[in-house]
């Protein structure tokens, strides 16, 4: 467990609190609640820049309402779980084996399955419900009609409702994510089985909630509509700079992991100096000059990010499509998309990245 370093990310599940230099989402949080160590100015200008890792779920109570089978599988494939968070979880270097240690350690029992109704009554019931409780308001629930974004029945803070938004899973994938016998008692009090949860306390019977839940995991689905892979541009005529790549590209996004160590306390990020179970590939981007120096392969050597692979396609750029991929349900074998974790980037950064490339990478 430790040596995926989940703590990057997540907190609760009883691991030890690792430092500030280790924990992505607490620093940015700190960044956008005015709480970061830092000059006004600079606050400022990285609060207007901070866009991905706002927020992440803690691991607190996951054994009394996750299911083991699917956190062993979604931490090998893991999918774009909450629609309104910009990040999701990364591919990692994971096993059958490992991935299996880790949901057992993390759900070391799970409670008995119960059997919900499933009448055309008991289901259009639960769907009045959850119209009515505002579910809509944070939850998407895709393969069945849209819900509204109806306002809770309760009264909650605008940091509340931001957090909610965020944190709130597409609710198609109740009916495998979670344990069906914890699920009513979800519904009618989240915090007595994850204290620290964005959900809020919605006033619910014992039978409103059983209709909600035989909704959740009983109501039809319609096939997810798979996402489209972008058009591959061509090239582009005009010439095309470092200083601009670098700009439009590599510090919006890229430096996230492969940035230069004595920006953050020695950590260059995962994939610099190494973490969330990846060895150090020694790959700062931070530079033009650290950029040409290309990262290590397996044996410990340098080489260039841009030498072209099989079909031709350099290596820098081959990974940037393969991020588009590994969102469509289309993971490319022997390549780990980028960026880890974040959105693809656009078919024009792409572009540009490629046409800086084939220009002969102008300084």
């Amino acid at each position: 467990m430790a040596r995926f370093e989940c703590n990057r990310c997540h907190e609760g599940a009883g691991q030890p609190v690792v430092g500030r230099n280790k924990h992505c989402v607490r620093c940015h949080q700190e960044i956008l609640d005015g709480r970061f160590d830092v000059d006004a100015v600079t606050l400022r200008r990285w609060q207007g820049n901070l866009r991905s890792l706002p927020a992440v779920p803690s691991l607190t109570g996951i054994g009394r309402r996750l299911r083991r089978d699917w956190l062993a599988k979604y931490l090998q494939q893991p999918t774009d779980l909450r629609p309104a968070l910009p990040a999701m979880m990364p591919s990692l270097a994971l096993g059958d084996t490992q991935a299996r240690r880790i949901a057992t350690w993390l759900v070391p029992d799970e409670g008995p399955a119960i059997t919900l109704p499933a009448s055309p009554a008991q289901l259009s019931l639960g769907r009045t419900l959850i119209e009515q409780k505002g579910c809509g308001s944070c939850h998407a629930f895709s393969g069945v009609p849209a819900l509204p974004a109806t306002p809770p029945p309760i009264a909650l803070r605008d940091a509340e409702r931001r957090l909610g938004l965020l944190l709130a899973p597409d609710l198609r994938y109740s009916r495998e994510r979670l344990q069906s016998g914890s699920l009513v008692g979800w519904l009618r009090d989240p915090k007595s089985l994850k204290p620290d949860t964005a959900m809020p306390t919605i006033p619910l019977s014992e039978a409103e909630a059983m209709a909600i839940a035989s909704y959740l995991m009983q109501a039809p689905l319609s096939a997810i509509t798979p996402v489209p892979v972008p058009v591959r541009l061509p090239l582009l005529a005009r010439r095309v700079s470092f200083v601009e790549v670098n700009e439009q590209v590599l510090r919006r996004t890229c430096w996230h992991c492969h940035s230069t160590p004595e920006f953050a306390m020695g950590d260059g990020g995962p994939g610099n100096t190494g973490g969330f179970g990846f060895r150090p590939r020694g790959l700062n981007l931070a530079s033009y000059a650290e950029v040409l120096s290309g990262s290590l392969d397996d044996a410990g050597q340098r080489r260039s990010i841009f030498l072209p692979l099989p079909d031709g396609t350099p290596r820098l750029v081959a990974v940037l499509l393969a991020r588009q991929r590994e969102l469509a349900g289309q993971p490319v074998p022997g390549l780990r998309g980028m960026p880890l974790g974040l959105p693809a980037l656009s078919k024009e950064q792409i572009q540009l990245v490629e046409s800086w490339i084939a220009q002969g990478r102008p300084q």
